[in-house]
């Protein structure tokens, strides 16, 4: 009865999808038994109390924030070219971002007791696995959809755009949704080294379902699981650790050294090592850097900008910047051990920021070269963006070393709340602390008076990290 396998497993595959399905319909009245599946439900559920929470508190706020903002400076510098420009953008972002997700966790993960009584048998694994993969495209599409009502519906009742900004949203969103969706599942069969990998699989659901290896998929389950109590317990460290461990790429560089010389320059060269051991991992964090330098020196450029723009520059910028500083986390995940250097832990902390720095300021310098020549942009807004590199680092100086989640992160009420804010709070403070000094900037103008207070905040989050490294070092000292 077989004609085939499916992929990497070695089990034989049904021709008959008939017989597939009602060997699938049997399994699944065994596993439930008197108690019927309640996925489907759930997820409408869920959608039920996003349209909800979209339309009493999603429209409103986006329409608010438009007008706080001043509508009338959107008509006068946002152009329809600009505003396209920008959904295309992030709509790209958010699609690789979706592809680089599918290999720690695809929108294909079944519980492990499912993939090795069901999933493993000889049933068709497009069969198999069918609902999981159409819940996630439905979540998809759903909260593409309802992200899409929200800004159209905002925009046209802020007074930005006609009453077709609504449906235009919805089908925006609607695509958006549909090939994040696709890159999602693209990156989970990807993540696994044989079988079909190409464009042939991309948005072809049952091809794509059957090249899902049994073992991935116990691995990406398993991984979940892990990630999910890590971060329940404020674990960064384990979740880091977990993700990391997931490459099936073997670094390069093996055969380079790093060269004898003092602690300090041994450090530096250790995270460039590092770097140039995964070369791809760079490139998100230029991508990051450069964005966020190219926004934050355009809204400072620009007389009256939203300080909206000079907070999404920031939390774009600081998540960039943060791509080069895995050494100072490696650092902070060690804390309270045997410095092998010699060194002091709060020397070797500054260190670890001499390359992230540096790539900041070589990324900084290009795109300003870029944006002096053919946008026009003053110096004095690049070199302001320059100087939020401080900002930047002074920021992941406490995120690295915050140490344990605090005993309110787990109680019963407002527990969920505490934890998240504790998680956050590195970012908000960056995010603050830039958009604050960008607001007296375009009030006083780029004169000395907000480069010292730039500096000054730079300064501050770096001492204020520094504290906290002496702090989790010597909590961990007998």
């Amino acid at each position: 009865m077989s004609t085939g396998t499916n992929a990497g497993s070695g089990t034989p595959t049904r021709p008959d999808a008939r017989e597939d399905r009602a060997r699938l319909e049997r399994a699944r009245q065994v596993i439930f038994g008197e108690h019927r599946d309640k996925s489907t439900s759930n997820a409408l559920y869920a959608v039920y109390v996003a349209v909800i929470a979209a339309a009493g508190y999603g429209v409103p706020a986006i329409q608010a924030l438009l007008r706080f903002i001043d509508p009338k400076w959107f008509e006068q510098h946002l152009t329809p070219a600009i505003g396209t420009g920008v959904g295309v953008a992030v709509s790209v972002g958010l699609v690789l971002l979706a592809f680089w997700l599918g290999p720690v966790r695809g929108p294909v993960v079944p519980q492990l007791p499912y993939l090795d009584l069901v999933a493993a048998s000889p049933i068709d694994r497009a069969t198999s696995l069918r609902k999981h993969w159409r819940l996630s495209l439905f979540g998809c599409l759903a909260g593409g959809i309802l992200i899409g009502l929200v800004l159209g519906a905002g925009v046209a009742i802020a007074g930005l755009a006609g009453p077709v900004s609504v449906g235009i949203g919805a089908v925006a969103g609607a695509v958006v949704g549909l090939v994040c969706a696709g890159a999602w599942l693209w990156g989970q069969v990807r993540s696994w080294p044989t079988g079909r990998r190409g464009l042939s699989t991309f948005l072809r659901a049952r091809t794509s379902l059957r090249q899902l290896h049994i073992a991935g998929l116990r691995e990406q389950a398993a991984s979940s699981i892990a990630n999910g109590g890590a971060l329940l317990a404020g674990d960064l460290r384990a979740v880091r650790l977990n993700i990391a461990s997931r490459s099936a790429r073997a670094p390069r560089g093996r055969a380079i050294r790093l060269k004898p010389s003092g602690p300090v320059a041994v450090v530096v060269r250790r995270d460039l090592l590092g770097l140039r051991r995964s070369p791809r991992s760079v490139l998100p964090g230029v991508l990051g850097c450069a964005i966020g330098v190219a926004a934050l020196a355009t809204t400072v450029n620009t007389s009256h900008a939203p300080s909206l723009f000079a907070l999404l520059s920031a939390i774009v910028g600081y998540l960039g910047f943060g791509v080069f500083a895995e050494g100072l986390r490696i650092e902070a995940d060690n804390a309270g051990t045997t410095p092998l250097l010699g060194i002091e832990p709060d020397r070797e902390s500054l260190a670890h920021l001499v390359v992230p720095l540096g790539l900041y300021a070589v990324t900084t310098v290009l795109v300003g070269v870029a944006l002096v020549l053919g946008a026009g942009v003053h110096l004095v807004a690049m070199a302001w963006a320059l100087l939020t590199g401080g900002v930047f680092a002074g920021g992941h100086l406490i995120a690295a070393f915050r140490g344990r989640a605090p005993g309110a992160a787990f109680g019963q009420h407002g527990g969920l709340a505490v934890l998240l804010l504790w998680l956050l709070y590195p970012i908000l403070v960056v995010a603050i602390a830039v958009t604050g000094a960008t607001a007296v900037a375009h009030h006083s103008g780029l004169g000395a008076g907000s480069f010292v207070l730039l500096v000054a905040l730079g300064a501050v989050l770096v001492s204020w990290g520094r504290g906290r490294v002496r702090s989790l070092s010597e909590a961990h000292r007998d």
